[in-house]
C-alpha cells in the first residue's frame, strides 16, 4: 500500500509534519494570490513584477539574467521572457558589461522604478500578519523557515541561498554568529539574503 498523501484530511489529523507542509501550502497560496491581484492592476506578471522588484534593490553585478533564474529557481529562457517583456514597457535597458561583451547588466529606467516601487508592496499583507507576533515568535519562526529552506538546497530542490547556514562565515558560538562581521546573529539576526555571503566550501 503506498504511502498515505500528505494532503488527506486524515493523515493530517494524525500527523503534524503533514499539516506543516499544509500549512505552507496556503501560504504560497496567498502569496501567489498577492502577487496576481498586482499583476492584474499594473499589466504585468508575476514574475515580472519580482524581477523589478529585484532591480530595484540589489547592486548592478547581480543585476543579469543568469543571478536572477538562480534567485527565482527559474530557467533563463523564462526569465529572458519576461525581461524583454519589461523591455518593450520601457521599464529597463541593458547595458553591455565593459569585460565581457556577452553579458548584460539590467537597469530600470525612471517609470520602471516607479512602477517598481508601487508592485514590491504586494507583500504588505503578510508583513503585517508577521509583525503581530511577538519578537520572539518572529525569531523562532524565521530560524525554523531558514532550516527548511538550507535542508531543500541540500536536497537540490532549490538553488544555494546567500544566507547564513550556507555561509563560510558563519558560526555556532552560544547560538548563532558570524565571524565576518564579529556579530551575534541570535534574536532575528539570521539573515536570508545577506550581502556579505560567500558560499561555504563543501
Amino acid at each position: 500500500m503506498g504511502k498515505v498523501s500528505t494532503f488527506s484530511p486524515a493523515q493530517q489529523a494524525e500527523n503534524t509534519s503533514s499539516k506543516v507542509v499544509a500549512s505552507l501550502e496556503r501560504l504560497s497560496e496567498a502569496f501567489r494570490v498577492l502577487l496576481w491581484q498586482e499583476a492584474t492592476q499594473y499589466g504585468l506578471s508575476p514574475i515580472q513584477i519580482q524581477v523589478l522588484t529585484f532591480l530595484l534593490h540589489y547592486p548592478e553585478e547581480q543585476r543579469t539574467v543568469t543571478t536572477l533564474a538562480s534567485h527565482f529557481n527559474m530557467t533563463k529562457a523564462t526569465i529572458s521572457d519576461a525581461v524583454k517583456s519589461l523591455e518593450q514597457k520601457n521599464y529597463l535597458t541593458r547595458k553591455a558589461s565593459l569585460t565581457d561583451t556577452r553579458s548584460h547588466t539590467l537597469h530600470l529606467v525612471k517609470e520602471g522604478r516607479a512602477v517598481a516601487k508601487k508592485v514590491e508592496l504586494f507583500a504588505a499583507p503578510l508583513q503585517e500578519t508577521v509583525e503581530q507576533l511577538s519578537s520572539k515568535d518572529q525569531s523562532t519562526l524565521l530560524e525554523q523557515l531558514m532550516q527548511l529552506i538550507y535542508q531543500l538546497n541540500q536536497q537540490e530542490v532549490i538553488s544555494s541561498q546567500p544566507m547564513c547556514f550556507n555561509c563560510q562565515h558563519y558560526a555556532e558560538k552560544k547560538g548563532h554568529y558570524c565571524n565576518l562581521l564579529k556579530i551575534s546573529l541570535n534574536h532575528g539576526g539570521l539573515r536570508v539574503d545577506c550581502p556579505v555571503f560567500e558560499l561555504r566550501e563543501e
